[in-house]
């Protein structure tokens, strides 16, 4: 009857040992964050839309007290409406 136990809790541990080692670790927080920028050109409009997309991603995490933030693959696209419009995006994980 020993053994039978000494078995239950040895394979119980195993068990338990593989599933929880296998857990992520705490999911990081992760915020879109989306800019525009207008110029009389689309090289102008750009950098600007860059620049504030730059300010905001400092902001969201100044706001949520990170130390560090690591920011995704960024996007601009740009469109002529008379003047030029840019909007550019990120996502942005602490």
């Amino acid at each position: 009857m020993l053994r039978r136990v000494l078995l239950f809790v040895t394979a119980f541990a195993a068990i338990a040992a593989v599933t929880t080692s296998s857990w992520p670790v705490e999911a990081q927080s992760c915020h879109a964050v989306l800019a525009k920028g207008r110029g009389a050109d689309e090289a102008s409009a750009a950098a600007r839309s860059l620049k504030h997309l730059t300010n905001r991603i400092n902001h969201w995490a100044a706001k949520n007290k990170l130390g560090a933030v690591r920011v995704g693959h960024r996007t601009t696209a740009c469109t002529d409406k008379g003047m030029w419009v840019c909007t550019s995006s990120a996502k942005a994980c602490g």
